[in-house]
């Protein structure tokens, strides 16, 4: 699995998903996702179950997920929250997830 540093998500380029208009406010979006918020155009705070086993595996119910889109399988972007402190994303629906690193919302 790939990781980005959050303080290098400035880098251009398509192996940088940080760069995408949807995850630019990151910190943000991790902190009202834990707080129980869903900002406009997000949904989620479901549990990701991690069937294809792109994360590393844990008990059910440990990672969270919040997408982009009408349901899971309609949005691409999404994000993903461990409980403890893990921040995955991806903007290929279920594809490539990346973590991030160093994330002030930590």
């Amino acid at each position: 699995m790939k990781t980005i540093n959050w303080r290098n998500r400035d880098i251009k380029g398509s192996q940088n998903q940080l760069s995408s208009p949807s995850l630019s406010s990151l910190s943000w979006l991790v902190i009202e996702f834990r707080l129980g918020r869903l900002p406009l155009g997000w949904r989620g705070n479901l549990v990701f179950e991690n069937r294809q086993r792109d994360l590393p595996t844990r008990a059910y119910g440990y990672y969270k997920e919040f997408y982009m889109g009408l349901s899971p399988e309609s949005g691409s972007a999404r994000v993903i929250l461990g409980q403890g402190g893990e921040v995955y994303v991806t903007e290929k629906h279920y594809r490539d997830f990346v973590q991030v690193l160093q994330l002030s919302a930590n």
